[in-house]
């Protein structure tokens, strides 16, 4: 089974920025920096990349899908330690691109993460885990067809940080919020 730590936004972003001191960073070194703390923040870490102006980055939005239906497949095959092909880990972005929107961002998150809370905790057992990966991959996929759009993928990632939040912090409610703000989005998207 997936394994879960509390954390939040501010510390995800933390994360990011400390992932490596060098001009530019690869995807394996963010997701590295993550992995010791479970499946959680490796499926926040590129839905949060992509939610934020980020996400606006030429294929960014496509290399955040490819990653997040990685870690989400892992979850559903129940695997215990992360896993991701070194091509892909070797994706390198530019630091201060990233640097303009994430130290700014955490003024936001900040007072996010203070009402972050383990709540509901049955949608955060083997079950309610898969459920949530099974929802990141479809939002994942609909990331791919967004990607070239600037900006379009922020609602399907936007709802993939609330369900990855949800894991990271143990906060079931965002779990059902994002839930219901899948359903929501599919509906839009088949009109």
């Amino acid at each position: 089974m997936a394994n879960t730590q509390q954390g939040g936004l501010t510390q995800t972003i933390d994360l990011i920025l400390g992932a490596s001191s060098q001009n530019s960073f690869s995807v394996g070194d963010v997701l590295e920096s993550a992995s010791h703390r479970g499946f959680g923040p490796m499926l926040l870490v590129p839905a949060l990349v992509t939610f934020l102006p980020t996400g606006g980055i030429p294929g960014v939005p496509i290399v955040a899908a490819i990653v997040i239906i990685l870690i989400a497949g892992q979850i559903l095959l129940g695997r215990n330690t992360p896993w991701l092909p070194k091509r892909l880990r070797k994706i390198e972005v530019e630091r201060s691109s990233v640097d303009k929107v994430l130290r700014p961002a955490k003024r936001y998150t900040t007072p996010v993460d203070r009402v972050l809370k383990p709540r509901l905790g049955f949608l955060l057992g083997a079950v309610g885990i898969k459920v949530t990966a099974l929802l990141c991959i479809g939002l994942a996929l609909a990331l791919i067809p967004l990607g070239p759009i600037p900006f379009a993928a922020a609602i399907p990632s936007g709802i993939m940080v609330l369900l990855a939040l949800g894991i990271v912090a143990k906060d079931g409610l965002l779990i059902v919020i994002g839930g219901v703000l899948s359903v929501l989005a599919v509906a839009l998207m088949a009109f």
